[in-house]
């Protein structure tokens, strides 16, 4: 039974994210009204905090949220659901995220 109450839209977009003081590069891989999958192959550990930069629409977004969930290949090929993490939003109200949901 899927948990989300907001439908999904998959959109590849490049993504900087920040935890415990490092930055990453990666891309998104879909968009809710209030949460980011980002796909990337080394994912951190869930109930953790994290800062979110996306760039889309010629603009960054900054954004904050926490991990619920994230999933390690662990050397495992999975074309159905690639390693990443899932991110609840913590702003999601920002009108220049939602622009970026609803395109």
């Amino acid at each position: 039974m899927d948990k989300r109450r907001d439908d999904r839209v998959k959109k590849k977009l490049p993504v900087r994210f920040y935890f415990e003081g490092n930055a990453f590069l990666s891309f998104t891989g879909d968009l809710s009204r209030r949460g980011i999958f980002i796909q990337t192959p080394h994912p951190f550990p869930t109930r953790r905090g994290i800062n979110i930069e996306i760039e889309g629409k010629g603009r960054r977004v900054f954004l904050a949220g926490f991990i619920v969930w994230s999933k390690d290949d662990a050397g495992e090929t999975s074309q159905i659901l690639p390693s990443g993490m899932g991110v609840q939003l913590l702003n999601y109200q920002k009108d220049e995220y939602q622009a970026l949901v609803g395109d």
